[in-house]
């Protein structure tokens, strides 16, 4: 604490915050409901409340300004790669102010998630599993059948990413984002993170039914099934795109969960590595 005398006031500063008291008699000792307001707030912002600097008057002749409070989620930063690996670039934190996209903006996003590099790598794996699925390994013919594999995978993710992040977003006024909102009990935040495949925001900041989930990935299902004949038939092809909008549940679940999940498990990472 550090008081300083000037022109007959007194300015006291007390953690961070400025104390002004009338009169040029310096006091012993601050009184008790000053030194009470050093303790910090015991309530937590909300993301709809903004910082702000609080002034009190806990006694005549004195005023005490604290310092504005900081929001603790304007810090946290979504992973554009889940797990480190997994391009999630339409992911974004929620906050009080919601800035609407470009749709420049939404075609980066689409152009991220289906060229960053990790995908590439990932998709080797994506067309084994289809191939061993559907034909198994046959000899010469399967550096030409795991190309072709190779080659869908690809085509999925270009043609989905494109269409339900971008091409539909632009078309139909949607944001294609996935909000975390990071707050909240485990039943509440899973119930909002997975109705975000049906409920999206509009570019006006309202809420919409996700069109450009659902059609969307209806039409990726429409175009893809020109290789995948099966996909052609109507079941097979409801099919598709329930798997598609399942997918995308369990991946905004993810996005929603990990950051709680690695903030517990660093620290015994860190005990085992240090106990080595």
């Amino acid at each position: 604490m550090r008081i300083a005398a000037l022109g007959g006031f007194i300015f006291v500063n007390v953690i961070g915050g400025i104390c002004s008291a009338a009169g040029g008699d310096v006091p012993d000792a601050l009184p008790p409901a000053v030194a009470s307001l050093s303790a910090a707030p015991t309530s937590t912002p909300t993301p709809a409340q903004a910082p702000a600097a609080a002034t009190v008057d806990p006694v005549p002749g004195f005023r005490l300004t604290l310092p504005p409070i900081a929001n603790p989620l304007a810090a946290i930063k979504v992973e554009k790669r889940l797990f480190g690996v997994l391009p999630n670039y339409r992911a974004d934190q929620e906050t009080a102010d919601y800035k609407p996209l470009k749709m420049w903006e939404k075609f980066k996003i689409a152009e991220r998630d289906t060229f960053d590099w990790p995908n590439f790598p990932l998709m080797i794996g994506f067309a084994m599993q289809t191939q061993v699925a559907q034909n198994g390994f046959h000899g010469k013919a399967f550096g030409r059948s795991f190309a072709e594999y190779y080659a869908r995978s690809f085509g999925d993710a270009f043609i989905g990413n494109f269409i339900t992040e971008a091409v539909m977003p632009s078309l139909l006024h949607e944001d294609p984002r996935f909000f975390r909102s990071g707050t909240g009990s485990v039943w509440r935040r899973a119930f909002k993170a997975a109705r975000q495949v049906v409920v999206t925001r509009s570019e006006n900041g309202g809420r919409t039914f996700n069109f450009s989930e659902i059609l969307g990935n209806s039409a990726v299902v429409a175009i893809t099934s020109s290789y995948y004949p099966d996909s052609r038939r109507l079941l097979p092809g409801a099919e598709r795109v329930g798997l598609a909008v399942g997918n995308d549940v369990i991946s905004n679940l993810m996005t929603e969960f990990w950051p709680d999940v690695k903030r517990r498990i660093q620290p015994m990472i860190q005990r085992f590595h240090f106990g080595n």
